[in-house]
């Protein structure tokens, strides 16, 4: 058997376990490389499915916007290592000082516990749930400067 065949059936048998699954959902899952796992790719599939005339086999994931996700990166590695998230996420010490002021906003105690693991995690000192989240902050309105300005702006605007 060639190395195609063998693929072939490794990737027929991760079909079969994967419509046999009983769980309605899954988390998206990644392999070694970087990529999506087969079964997140078969479960963004089933996610996205709009037919009616063959309905998926198997899991979904949790929401079409996961679902878009995958499909939007499909084939390619995830760039984001852990090193680069620590360093573009919980390091930056531009939120850390104590003198700086700012509303209290209640946060989703959910998030609090993964910003808190993810900081002890890391090696940081010092490292802040607020830092951790205005970095987070910081991080997505440099990357949508453009949208978040023309929503600013009325543009899009939800009709009711």
């Amino acid at each position: 058997m060639d190395e195609t065949e063998e693929e072939k059936g490794d990737f027929l048998e991760v079909r079969k376990s994967f419509e046999k699954d009983p769980r309605k959902v899954i988390e998206i899952e990644m392999d070694k490389d970087g990529r999506f796992s087969e079964r997140t790719r078969y479960a963004m599939e089933n996610t996205l499915n709009l037919s009616l005339l063959s309905p998926p086999e198997g899991p979904k994931l949790a929401s079409e916007a996961e679902a878009l996700f995958v499909l939007s990166k499909r084939g390619t590695v995830l760039e984001t290592t852990e090193a680069d998230f620590i360093e573009g996420y919980i390091s930056p010490m531009v939120y850390r000082s104590s003198s700086m002021k700012f509303p209290q906003v209640p946060i989703a105690p959910k998030f609090v516990k993964m910003i808190k693991d993810m900081n002890a995690g890391s090696g940081v000192p010092h490292a802040t749930i607020t830092s951790t989240i205005n970095n987070i902050l910081d991080r997505f309105f440099s990357g949508y400067l453009l949208v978040s300005n023309r929503v600013k702006m009325g543009y899009g605007k939800v009709e009711e």
